[in-house]
């Protein structure tokens, strides 16, 4: 009986070994950079979730910086630069991205209501909201690209981690990760899990800058646009979405919203985004957004001036800085 206890144990330890490198593993890397606290964020070779990203650099900078405006949407807000948007703001004016990939209408109004809640004034507010995206999800998003940080959402801190961790014992990140580790270089079967771009995040205002995108254009925008020809598909003209995608849950949402934004007397504006598709919101989701925000409300889906050009934007989903330049001055209304 000894003996078979001895064996069982030294089978166990065994085979437990793997796992526990690999456990171990997680906890020295953080590939995730989720367990650590990091000043800086900036060049990610994992994909990182950029909703967990905010909300920390937030966390950590508010009482140094004392934000009090705020862009809110998904990774398109990168055409919405906090520098320029400080432009048409007051001079004590602190503006601060509040973005994550794929954010939903439910991610800004936890957010907002997060802000409300740990009392930081709301001035000036952004919101960008994209026909295809803002209006998918109902409540927290899955994965651990997309869950949301549990200090805004006021849900499980375990669950949280735990989404991350099930995408670490993946045998494909397992591999890709630690390849990459190794070898140093990126190769197409890593896509998904490795950054393929070098991306910096300003550490104030929480930029984000896709460095070798703007350097490639400017240097030579005919074979920038020439090399993802296949990327511009086709258009066949301006269409509406058939499809109302605001459900009574999205309009209990945004209800709220519009109480926070009273409460604060925020300056605010709502974009819905000039995507490079040319559709336009369905008229009965136009008519809610508009019954609730009125003439802060402004329309830029469909064809016009900025969706007309490939060359707005970096690929068929995400348009530039000079796009979001544009439409600041056009909604604000400054003269230079």
């Amino acid at each position: 009986m000894e003996k078979f206890i001895k064996q069982l144990f030294a089978f166990i330890l065994f085979t437990s070994i793997p796992f526990l490198i690999v456990f171990c593993g997680y906890l020295y890397f953080d590939p995730f950079k989720v367990i650590n606290t990091y000043n800086d964020y900036s060049y990610p070779f994992v994909i990182p979730n950029r909703d967990y990203v905010s909300t920390e650099m937030f966390i950590k900078n508010y009482k140094k910086y004392h934000y009090n405006s705020f862009i809110f949407g998904s990774s398109r807000t990168i055409g919405y630069k906090p520098s320029s948007w400080k432009e048409y703001l007051s001079k004590d004016d602190v503006p601060f991205l509040f973005d994550a990939s794929k954010e939903s209408i439910y991610g800004i109004y936890t957010k907002l209501r997060y802000l409300d809640s740990v009392h930081v004034n709301i001035d000036n507010a952004l919101i960008i909201i994209c026909r295809d995206a803002t209006f998918i999800e109902t409540g927290n998003s899955s994965g651990h690209l997309y869950i949301k940080h549990p200090v805004v959402t006021r849900e499980s801190r375990f669950d949280f981690q735990n989404e991350f961790f099930k995408a670490y014992v993946n045998p494909k990140f397992i591999f890709d990760f630690y390849f990459y580790k190794l070898t140093g270089t990126y190769r197409p079967f890593m896509a998904g899990v490795i950054e393929n771009k070098r991306i910096k995040y300003d550490t104030i205002s929480n930029q984000l800058i896709f460095l070798d995108r703007e350097i490639e254009i400017n240097n030579n925008p005919k074979h920038y646009y020439l090399d993802k020809k296949d990327v511009f598909y086709t258009r066949s003209g301006e269409k509406t979405d058939s499809v109302n995608r605001i459900k009574n849950v999205h309009t209990l949402m945004l209800n709220e919203i519009a109480m926070i934004l009273k409460k604060h007397k925020t300056n605010y504006k709502i974009i819905l985004s000039p995507l490079y598709e040319q559709i336009k919101f369905s008229p009965v989701d136009k008519r809610i957004l508009t019954k609730i925000f009125g003439t802060n409300l402004y329309d830029f889906s469909g064809k016009n001036q900025f969706t007309e050009s490939k060359t707005n934007y970096y690929e068929n989903s995400h348009y530039r800085p000079i796009v979001g330049d544009s439409i600041l001055k056009l909604i604000y209304q400054k003269k230079h």
